[in-house]
């Protein structure tokens, strides 16, 4: 049996890497070194994020303690930077605005940051539901 490695990449060709339902794995709050901060929505968040053919997009995920609940419906636009722009149609505060976030494939997951690599950030990763 043939096994391959995998990467981690930039998106490349979005739609396909994207289309789908994913489910929540860990949000993260991380320094710059990569250093565990915190985790505000716990171990083991619930929450789904959605990308359809017509680059829509949906996400929700509970609000845990003082974290507050994500939900909102709208667009993506890709960069060929690896930037995602989640153009929010509909959200609950203090999700209204849109959602820029740097997005990677780190295997069978999707990585999105608010902000890059070396910056202090919040991470979200997602596996394919």
């Amino acid at each position: 049996m043939r096994t391959t490695q995998k990467t981690s990449a930039p998106l490349a060709a979005w739609d396909s890497g994207l289309l789908g339902t994913w489910s929540l794995r860990s949000i993260r709050e991380l320094s710059a070194d990569g250093t565990l901060l915190a985790e505000p929505y716990g171990r083991q968040p619930p929450g789904r994020l959605h990308y359809g053919p017509a680059h829509q997009v949906a996400v929700v995920i509970p609000g845990h303690a003082d974290a507050p609940a994500v939900a909102y419906l709208g667009e993506y636009r890709a960069d060929p930077d690896g930037v995602l722009r989640h153009v929010v149609r509909v959200g609950l505060p203090p999700f209204t605005d849109d959602q820029v976030r740097w997005a990677r494939l780190d295997g069978d997951c999707l990585v999105l940051s608010t902000d890059r690599e070396g910056r202090r950030r919040v991470e979200l990763r997602w596996t394919r539901a």
